[in-house]
């Protein structure tokens, strides 16, 4: 797996970059306070220290919490209650940045008894605000929660927007944390408004890139676009570069998950140029190592390491143990892939000892799932389980599901190599499970996807009724107003009342044509809406004709097994070696079935996760062919089936080969399985139309006319059973289609019905 750094980094840059530009300011201030302080009286000088310890936050936390200190001892004596709860507020400050927050705690809560004594609510607020962040930091969210909505109500009762706004903020971000897509948005959305009743451009930006990032979570990466896009106009017109690197480094990670490599590159390149303008290393580390991702994608593995070390070189400069740790693993990767195993396994082992050091067991179980990866191109394979028994351990105790379903997978993979099928189905159930708790949170993340869209949609609809409204109520007494002028102007002149009539003609009109455009936005909106509730409802329906077809296809090859298999524990003293030998043959086709349905059920599932990834290359198509149905010789045999390769011997093929492999097996499979004893099956290819045209042909039972349209669709369960009453998986043509199509092919039947079969596919040449 490649690790990648993406939002948070650039976050983090921005913070800093900002940092560093208010740091000029603030050396200024902190030299002309200290000045100030041999002049004031003892009493002004609490305020003046606390704001010294304020501004040494970005410098030494030793001379913050030394002049935090000194205000104390001073409110002490001269008995400052305000200048007591602020010097209180401002140690606890330096604890929490130190880390130590159970003294940050101790020290907020005597601020906060001190504020209260003076019911200053603001300062109380403020307070609330510092608990809530604290308990964020340690990952206490729910109480980070408690203590936001005090802070909130506290600033909705005082009519302070500007912090009424920051809170609603700040909860949308903890209900982030807490994967409640639904709530953040709402919280973020409210904020947004207030934000642009006070005209704040830099909140209004901030915001739509913390909407941005909701979207993006939930996979809605459109939606997620739109607001990346309004932040990045806002930033633009505030010349903030930081914002501006930022921004375009979020758009480059949406367009990589559009897979549109070569737009992402040219936003993660903006991303860097700024950075480099802005002599920001860190930032240009991160930029370098997303470049290196996206080249790594397209395959580019040369210009994928380039620029890894370049990412690398930055990192060791300035010692940064994280950005070192990921740069040395996606460069051990690349050499997996370009087939230098020696090197690979050095970069690996770097950064798994560095990743030890900053006890990251999340990097730790991917470094040891990376060295499983290498162990088994080097057919290692008990090194392999070795590293992935570290990488589960490690997997389960922090709930990391990918990094559990990629060393399931591995395990199936080495396990299915030694033909130990027995161990082999065990992980691949245990992948399977994973694998459906993620395809279950993702799924919800759809329905919570569209739940959002269907609300956010709703809150528009309302805003603009009442938009609508109030533009109705401003031209009713426009026009009341009208009328009065009118009676005025009659008593006057009739001539001023013949021209003032015919201004109420048009306006009346024109409120008309108002009305009537308002009306159509909102019966667009609510179409809008009912495309929403349709495409969900399909998205359940779906997901429901999925499940049966499993649980239909898992039923029949289940029932044999059980059934047969308990009668030779019971009853095997009283079978016949025949009896005992058809029912073990009925029990091993079961089993092997059973194995095939499992097998099509990853590829699918695959398929629909996107985690198949696709890895193009020039093909000799006959070799495919025959390394594809090597393994279905024997069943061909015991029926005197006659496959034949038509197949010339240099034909090739631009595809993956795994998918190219998988389809053949499928579609030849299921000829065996309906042509008869004696039959032939005949694979040919040529080119058409600049594609490469593959035909599978046979002479066997043929499919009815009905039948035909049912093919390659999960709406139907369309299974039958072959000419020695073989028994279909129900998944194969679905998964061939989805195969194919993800290889930009198509793929289409031609039959007769009694008489065969024809399957056609089609590859890029």
């Amino acid at each position: 797996m490649v690790n990648y750094r993406y939002i948070l980094a650039f976050l983090i840059v921005l913070v800093l970059s900002q940092n560093s530009i208010v740091a000029q300011n603030n050396r200024q201030i902190i030299d002309s306070l200290v000045l100030e302080l041999k002049i004031v009286p003892e009493n002004e000088k609490i305020e003046i220290l606390n704001e010294l310890s304020k501004l040494y936050w970005n410098y030494s936390l030793d001379s913050s919490f030394y002049y935090a200190n000194e205000a104390l001892s001073i409110a002490h004596i001269i008995q400052d209650k305000v200048g007591l709860s602020n010097s209180y507020n401002r140690i606890a400050n330096v604890y929490f940045f130190q880390g130590q927050y159970e003294k940050a705690m101790e020290f907020y809560q005597k601020s906060l008894t001190a504020r209260k004594e003076t019911n200053d609510q603001v300062g109380i607020a403020n307070v609330y605000n510092n608990m809530a962040m604290l308990y964020s930091n340690q990952g206490e969210h729910e109480k980070a929660l408690e203590f936001y909505t005090k802070a909130l109500n506290i600033s909705i009762s005082l009519i302070d927007k500007f912090n009424t706004a920051s809170y609603y903020s700040s909860i949308g971000t903890t209900y982030l944390e807490l994967n409640n897509y639904k709530k953040s948005l709402e919280y973020y959305l409210k904020s947004l408004e207030i934000s642009k009743e006070l005209d704040e451009e830099e909140a209004i930006a901030s915001l739509y890139r913390s909407i941005g990032n909701v979207y993006s979570e939930i996979t809605s990466y459109e939606a997620a676009l739109n607001y990346y896009l309004d932040a990045l106009e806002i930033y633009k017109k505030l010349n903030n570069q930081p914002g501006l690197s930022a921004m375009y480094n979020n758009i480059g990670i949406i367009y990589q998950n559009f897979k549109e490599n070569d737009k992402a590159l040219v936003y993660f390149q903006k991303s860097l140029d700024i950075e480099i303008n802005l002599d920001n290393e860190a930032g240009q580390s991160t930029a370098y190592n997303n470049i290196g991702t996206v080249h790594d994608d397209l395959g580019n593995k040369s210009k994928a390491l380039e620029y890894y070390n370049k990412s690398l070189e930055i990192d060791k400069k300035f010692n940064s143990e994280e950005g070192i740790s990921t740069a040395l693993n996606n460069i051990g990767l690349i050499h997996i892939d370009i087939g230098d195993y020696k090197k690979a396994y050095s970069f690996l082992n770097q950064s798994l000892e560095i990743n030890k050091k900053r006890k990251d067991n999340f990097s730790i179980a991917n470094n040891y799932n990376n060295l499983a990866k290498l162990s088994i191109r080097q057919k290692k394979y008990t090194e392999a389980k070795n590293y992935l028994s570290t990488s589960i351990a490690i997997s389960q105790q922090i709930d990391a599901k990918e990094l559990l379903i990629e060393a399931y997978d591995f395990l199936y993979i080495i396990y299915s190599e030694e033909n130990n099928f027995q161990k082999a189905l065990e992980y691949f159930k245990l992948y399977a499970e994973m694998n459906d708790s993620i395809f279950s949170k993702e799924a919800n993340n759809r329905i919570a996807e569209m739940s959002i869209k269907y609300e956010t949609e709703n809150i528009e609809s309302e805003n603009e009724l009442l938009r609508k409204n109030n533009e109705i109520h401003l031209l009713q007494l426009k026009r009341q107003k009208n009328l009065q002028r009118y009676w005025i102007a009659f008593t006057i002149l009739i001539l001023a009342l013949t021209i003032l009539g015919f201004s109420q003609v048009r306006l009346k009109k024109k409120t008309n044509d108002l009305l009537e455009s308002k009306n159509n936005q909102l019966k667009d909106a609510n179409n809008r809406l009912s495309s929403s509730e349709k495409n969900l409802k399909e998205l359940n329906a779906t997901k429901d004709k999925f499940f049966s077809i499993i649980a239909h296809d898992l039923k029949n090859p289940f029932q044999a097994l059980l059934g047969f298999s308990e009668t030779l524990y019971t009853r095997h003293n009283e079978l016949s070696g025949n009896e005992i030998k058809e029912y073990s043959k009925i029990i091993y086709e079961s089993s092997q079935n059973l194995f095939n349905l499992l097998g099509n059920l990853l590829q699918w599932s695959k398929s629909q996760l996107g985690s198949i990834k696709m890895a193009p290359e020039k093909l000799n198509l006959s070799n495919i062919l025959e390394e594809a149905t090597s393994l279905l010789t024997l069943p061909a045999e015991k029926k005197n089936i006659k496959l034949r390769n038509n197949i010339p011997y240099n034909f090739t093929v631009f595809a993956d080969k795994h998918i190219v492999s998988t389809v053949l097996r499928n579609l030849v499979s299921n000829a065996i399985k309906f042509t008869n004893e004696g039959g032939e099956i005949s694979i040919s290819s040529e080119i058409k139309n600049n594609e490469a045209l593959i035909s599978v042909v046979d002479n066997g039972l043929g499919i009815k006319p009905e039948n035909l349209d049912k093919l390659f669709k999960i709406d139907y369960s369309y299974s039958t059973k072959g000419t020695n009453n073989e028994q279909g998986t129900g998944l194969g043509l679905i998964l061939c289609k989805e195969l194919v199509e993800e290889n930009n092919g198509k793929i289409w039947c031609e039959s007769t019905y009694g008489k065969g079969s024809t399957f056609y596919f089609t590859l890029p040449i």
